[in-house]
């Protein structure tokens, strides 16, 4: 399956597949797509991830758009997110359905007195596809 990562910062540009770099400094470091998940069922987790170096203070918001079942999949899937930020770490769980894109599966707000460093969201290989009968 083909979940992309999207992250907006507090300039409302969005980094994703499709705006990479974005000007306000965001990268989306590794975009995975069926082909790339084939190729890395044998080798390492196919990991999607994007970082902004130097994160600029204000609101944040993370989305999950499934747009491709890769090898006929219309199933479901769980999915997860990783943010990690001066040290902490937060985890968001979540279903999308195939063709599904949900613009805020998480919202956080970054001050000026929080630590400094990159910003950085993973989102691994999803969950096992959940039955049909789950919403």
């Amino acid at each position: 399956m083909d979940l992309d990562l999207y992250l907006t910062g507090p300039s409302w540009e969005t980094v994703y597949f499709a705006n990479n770099p974005s000007r306000s400094g965001g990268k989306l470091e590794r975009d995975v797509r069926c082909a790339d998940r084939r190729a890395a069922a044998a080798a390492e987790p196919a990991l999607e991830w994007a970082t902004f170096a130097d994160p600029a203070p204000g609101r944040y918001r993370v989305g999950v758009d499934y747009l491709e079942g890769c090898e006929g999949g219309a199933q479901p899937v769980g999915f997860r997110v990783v943010i990690e930020y001066g040290g902490a770490r937060h985890e968001h769980t979540g279903v999308v359905q195939l063709r599904q894109f949900l613009p805020v599966v998480s919202e956080f707000e970054l001050r000026r007195a929080a630590p400094t460093g990159p910003l950085t969201l993973v989102m691994p290989p999803p969950a096992t596809p959940l039955p049909e009968n789950k919403p």
